[in-house]
């Protein structure tokens, strides 16, 4: 076994202490505090309003390298693309049709969201990043052009995001809040 696949194990069987959250990125154990209630409010809604043939996956770890296998805050895949129970606990990139993170207040998590993340899910081939920032009460629909995320809208809460095909449904953002 190699080092990064003993990393990766380690990382799974960790017993993480309550109000923690754990990813692995660039090969190194990534721990912080769990997001409040307004961060959690977009993946929510979205696990609840996803139509058929789509689900939404909130805090979904995703296998896209054996060093950086990211806790997306959520991912829409196709309803017949789950995983089978037993399987790798950190799905493949390539059932993902969009990821989603709700940006955090720290300027290392803000970083994360906006540059590191965005680099390797385009690198990965995830067609749709949509990325929720309550500091500002903002959305961005990027989507994949070539090698890199291209944004193709944006908007603010309380406004409508009209997810593009393939997905092709409309997300409702009233009720979301910028973080106080």
């Amino acid at each position: 076994m190699n080092e990064m696949n003993a990393l990766a194990r380690a990382w799974h069987e960790m017993d993480v202490p309550d109000g923690l959250r754990v990813e692995l990125l660039d090969g190194e154990v990534v721990m912080q505090a769990n997001p409040g209630h307004l961060h959690d409010l977009p993946a929510r809604s979205l696990v609840r309003h996803t139509p058929a043939p789509y689900e939404a996956w909130n805090e979904r770890g995703l296998r896209l390298a054996e060093d950086y296998r990211p806790r997306a805050d959520a991912v829409i895949i196709r309803s017949e693309d789950i995983p089978a129970d037993g399987a790798d606990p950190d799905w493949p990139a390539q059932i993902v049709r969009a990821v989603v993170e709700t940006v955090s207040t720290t300027p290392t998590a803000i970083k994360r969201d906006w540059e590191d993340k965005r680099l390797r899910y385009a690198a990965a081939g995830i067609p749709i990043y949509l990325i929720i920032d309550p500091n500002d009460a903002s959305w961005h629909v990027l989507e994949l052009d070539g090698s890199q995320y291209v944004q193709t809208d944006k908007g603010v809460f309380g406004q409508d995001i009209a997810l593009p095909e393939p997905l092709g449904f409309t997300v409702r953002t009233t009720g979301w809040h910028p973080y106080r």
